[in-house]
């Protein structure tokens, strides 16, 4: 739930800033330049720094606290999770849509398309396995940061972790970390067989 919740997130918000970043030279280097210093703030202190904030405003917002909106909990790590994963989407949806060639674009504009037709059925189905080249980088990350959730409160398989690690009990150690690896690897084989499907071009026949 939270890897999912965040992924869903870093999409919403990536995706977006990646379409903005390419129409506007403008934003391109503002959003670049925040999304990039994200990354390289620890994940720990990431989630450290959502605390505060939270903690303030579910204090003074009765609403939010109602909602489960705390300090602690699955909302920091949610949101700094989201904000984690945002780079590798940004990047590769600038990326996927400076990939299409000007040709392409010059007889689609040639064909009477508008700008909103040109980009949802061209260059979006383009650059799609190129956007989600970066979905699956930021899913497998995120899967991996939300265990270092469970020391500000976020429920999860880092729990086990950090309660094996605290009590020198390998067994519980190995309950939290396994499960991990294994939804790591389920998630870049699953993101890995969706891009391939949607790679434009011939599709390898299958043997007979």
């Amino acid at each position: 739930m939270l890897s999912g919740a965040s992924v869903a997130g870093a999409v919403l918000i990536g995706v977006p800033l990646g379409m903005l970043a390419f129409r506007s030279r403008k934003a391109e280097d503002p959003v670049f330049a925040v999304t990039s210093g994200l990354q390289t703030i620890p994940s720990l202190a990431l989630f450290g720094l959502m605390i505060a904030p939270l903690a303030f405003l579910s204090r003074e917002i009765p609403l939010l606290r109602t909602l489960g909106i705390r300090g602690v909990g699955n909302a920091p790590a949610i949101i700094a999770l989201t904000l984690y994963g945002l780079l590798p989407i940004v990047r590769n949806t600038v990326v996927g849509l400076k990939s299409i060639g000007a040709g392409v674009l010059d007889a689609c504009r040639g064909m009477g398309m508008s700008r909103r037709e040109l980009l949802v059925l061209v260059q979006i189905p383009i650059a799609l396995p190129i956007i989600l080249t970066g979905l699956r980088i930021t899913a497998v990350q995120t899967v991996g940061n939300a265990a270092v959730a469970a020391l500000i409160g976020a429920r999860g398989l880092g729990n086990f972790v950090f309660q094996g690690l605290g009590q020198a009990a390998p067994d519980l150690i190995v309950l939290g970390a396994l499960p991990i690896v294994v939804l790591a690897v389920v998630v870049d084989r699953g993101m890995d067989a969706l891009i391939r499907a949607l790679r434009p071009g011939p599709k390898e026949e299958k043997a007979q």
